[in-house]
């Protein structure tokens, strides 16, 4: 006899409100919390991506990487085109030292949605620190082609430039973040250490000045200021 009823064996679908008290529960920091709801949800509904990705989240705050890392493996396992759980999934495993299988996650995120800064962003990262400065800079760049005022890709883009010895190209990158964010500190910091090492001494103490006045407890930015009038006072 032929079943006129398509859903009679269909899962119910988990409504907007679940959705939106787990996410609440996570949003205001009630980690454990979250972690109970989404357990008794699953008892439901098992195979929801959304809540392992959530659950992957929660378990990294609590540092633990390797479960975090299982759930987002869960999420994308049930849901490949997951772009945000591929991101998440990489995060984690690069935090485990997995280095090329994060490389690997932040590829399948941007496969996924090309138009991904932060992925691009995390990935040029990665790559800088693996010495792979030209596939970084273009990452940087990628980054910055998607969101034009991503003040910390500038930045990133400066760190690398200056490690390929680009350093004019560095202080570009460097100001164009501080113009995005006139107090992002790590941005006046490294504008005054590549204009040190440029030798162009009064712009780099004034790179550390205005550390100074946005945290005048700023370690760092004051070491590199007393040395640098230190040695102006000598030369004198």
């Amino acid at each position: 006899m032929k079943n006129n009823d398509k859903n009679i064996n269909k899962q119910p679908a988990l409504s907007k409100e679940q959705v939106d008290s787990v996410i609440a529960l996570y949003s205001s920091g009630k980690i454990e919390e979250t972690i109970i709801a989404i357990q008794a949800l699953n008892e439901d509904f098992p195979n929801v991506p959304l809540l392992f990705n959530i659950l992957g989240g929660c378990y990294n705050i609590q540092g633990q990487l390797d479960a975090s890392a299982k759930m987002f493996e869960t999420a994308v396992t049930l849901k490949p085109d997951y772009a945000e759980a591929h991101f998440n999934l990489a995060i984690i495993l690069k935090g485990l030292g997995q280095i090329d299988s994060s490389i690997e996650s932040y590829n399948k995120a941007i496969a996924i949605i090309p138009n991904y800064p932060d992925a691009h962003n995390n990935l040029g990262n990665t790559l800088r620190d693996l010495g792979r400065l030209d596939e970084a800079i273009e990452c940087y760049e990628w980054a910055l082609a998607y969101k034009h005022d991503y003040f910390q890709a500038h930045n990133n883009l400066g760190l690398a430039q200056r490690d390929k010895g680009q350093s004019e190209l560095a202080v570009k990158s460097y100001e164009a973040a501080i113009k995005i964010k006139p107090d992002y500190l790590d941005a006046h910091f490294n504008l005054g250490i590549v204009l040190k090492e440029l030798g162009n001494n009064e712009m780099a103490m004034n790179s550390f000045r205005n550390i100074l006045e946005i945290k005048p407890d700023h370690e760092e930015a004051q070491s590199n200021l007393s040395a640098m009038e230190q040695n102006l006072d000598n030369d004198l």
